[in-house]
């Protein structure tokens, strides 16, 4: 070993890293070189002293960048230094009587100790290997290199989307008009909210969102995005462009996503949780949970593959939907799922999964006394049941919270419970690849609807109300599996039936009908990459609300002569939306 390669190989500045039998051996071959050293020629002697001086650096070396600690490095010197009291060993090439011989001449005064030859071969693989390893750890730590960034930002990843979307919004001409459902004061009512049934609307809107996450450890990573939309629903992240107060004003960024992912160490393979705010922990599709909306709370998954052809998985999941100051009904949702993954054959996997959800408190409880007022105000629990304007659609059955003897405004609350069970498959198909064919199926079913609750809690008979509970979706879609480079394509067709209380309006897409329950239509449209991660997407939907069979009246003009059910009332809505999108 050359003075260059010497002084390279034992300067502390650089971290060094050695397996330690290795650095053992060289150790124990350093040590066992007495200056007294017989049958060893000078050169052999030179080299033997260098490696013991290069041994003796390395060991500095590594307790320096704290490697090993200052007491394994004395044990490694020490149990080296205490081979030499070894019996000797013969030198290669020597025999044994000959070297017994030599020995009991020399007296046993004197001990001999031989030290063995390192072959040539050897000694260059023990370079090679120092060499080879110092050389990895340089090139991953970057030494030496102009501009080298924190070791920290190899840890980050930044990501997200944009769209410009042109969209038109067609309402039929023998739609009720919207005074008449804002008219409403008693229970049950349905979509009191609607602001326009009859007037066309063109409009272009904006998303963007920018994802940041870390990776902070093997076992936990953090997420965080920010993106537009405001804060009057939960399901949009699209911003009007005009809105806001309109003369190119600037538009808000709101907190869309910030949660912890945790992965337990080995022997919890395929567990993992999720705190925060969270995407959507179970598979679905947009008939129930919107494609925009976010979790918050705690969720924890489970995959598990008895095969490569087969796997079972479990979602399970506590959300927070509203904290209450002044009672102890806060608003939860609680969801579990089961489900499995399967190859039926080659080219066809099929996916399934079952969930039932409980929504906490969110059904409205009718008062019993009047608001409170002076000092009283503010200091007691009232309307804690209602169904909060800002979170509302329109479809969900709605019961008068007020007390009996209020004549204020009506405070609506939900008359149904939901406990709904939903059923989500999906089948694959690469027999015409790289042409993809996908079907999805989604069912719901509200178990939580019970008419002799809703009447008791209304405080009222409703006669006409009946239990309108199921939720159905089949789509089909043909194309490439995504939209990752130029001249892929998709084109899809679905089908949807939702009656009024199948599910909570609030959560749902705002595509379908503008948002809500209660309508059954269709919807068609194709996706165009122009380019790498650049596409084109239209899409037309069409739908109209449901006629429960009990028939609706309304004189023209007067929005309070009504009889009949505004849940049946005509109100067909026909959406176009033309996109440009962008993902990096």
């Amino acid at each position: 070993m050359t003075k260059a390669k010497q002084s390279t190989l034992c300067s502390p500045k650089i971290p060094l890293v050695w397996p330690l039998s290795a650095l053992a051996l060289a150790t124990a071959l350093s040590c066992a070189l007495p200056a007294q050293a017989q049958g060893i020629n000078a050169d052999e002697k030179q080299e033997l002293a260098a490696l013991r001086a290069t041994t003796q650096a390395l060991i500095e070396a590594l307790v320096g960048q704290g490697l090993i600690t200052r007491e394994r490095a004395d044990a490694i010197v020490k149990q080296a230094q205490q081979q030499q009291g070894a019996p000797a060993v013969a030198q290669w090439g020597t025999p044994l009587a000959a070297s017994a011989g030599a020995a009991a001449g020399a007296g046993a005064a004197q001990k001999v100790v031989r030290v063995p030859y390192v072959p040539e071969t050897a000694r260059q693989q023990m370079r090679d290997e120092i060499k080879t390893e110092v050389l990895a750890q340089a090139k991953s730590e970057r030494w030496g290199e102009p501009g080298a960034m924190p070791d920290w930002l190899g840890r980050i990843r930044l990501g997200g989307d944009m769209r410009v979307r042109a969209q038109g919004d067609m309402f039929d001409e023998g739609n009720v008009p919207a005074a008449i459902y804002r008219a409403q004061t008693s229970s049950p009512a349905w979509a009191p909210d609607l602001s326009n049934t009859t007037t066309n609307r063109e409009r272009m809107t904006l998303r963007a969102r920018l994802d940041v996450d870390a990776l902070l450890s093997d076992q936990v990573q953090a997420g965080m995005r920010v993106s537009t939309g405001g804060l009057t629903g939960p399901t949009s992240t699209s911003q009007t462009l005009g809105g806001g107060g309109g003369g190119f004003n600037r538009y808000a960024l709101t907190l869309d996503r910030a949660w912890l992912h945790w992965q337990p160490p080995v022997g919890f393979q395929g567990l993992s949780a999720d705190f925060g705010r969270m995407p959507n922990p179970f598979y679905s599709s947009d008939l129930t949970w919107s494609d925009d909306l976010n979790f918050d709370g705690i969720a924890a998954n489970m995959k598990h593959y008895v095969s490569p052809q087969q796997g079972f998985f479990a979602n399970a999941g506590l959300f927070a939907l509203e904290e209450l100051n002044l009672s102890s009904r806060d608003k939860w949702l609680m969801g579990a799922q089961v489900g499995g993954e399967f190859t039926l054959a080659k080219g066809m996997q099929l996916k399934l999964g079952l969930a039932i959800y409980e929504f906490k408190s969110v059904e409205g409880v009718r008062e019993t006394e009047p608001l409170p007022s002076g000092p009283r105000v503010g200091t007691v629990n009232y309307f804690a049941s209602q169904y909060p304007a800002g979170w509302r659609q329109k479809g969900n059955t709605l019961i008068n919270i007020n007390d009996p003897t209020s004549v204020a405004a009506p405070t609506w609350g939900l008359a149904s419970k939901f406990r709904p069970v939903n059923l989500t498959a999906g089948l694959s198909l690469a027999a015409l690849a790289p042409v993809m064919l996908n079907f999805n199926l989604d069912w719901v079913e509200n178990t939580g609807f019970d008419i002799k609750d809703v009447r008791q809690r209304a405080g009222m008979a409703l006669t006409d109300l009946e239990a309108k509970t199921t939720a159905v979706q089949a789509r089909v879609q043909a194309g490439s599996a995504k939209l990752a480079k130029r001249g892929d394509w998709q084109s899809f067709l679905t089908y949807r039936y939702m009656e009024r209380d199948a599910w909570v309006d609030a959560f749902t897409d705002t595509t379908w009908h503008l948002g809500g329950t209660n309508y059954k239509g269709w919807s068609m449209g194709a996706n165009y990459a122009f380019d790498r991660n650049f596409w084109l997407s239209g899409r037309w939907t069409s739908t109209r609300n449901l006629d429960d069979n009990v028939r609706f009246l309304a004189l023209p003009g007067d929005p309070t002569s009504v009889s009949g059910n505004l849940s049946s009332a005509p109100l067909r809505i026909d959406v176009i939306q033309l996109d440009l999108n962008a993902r990096f």
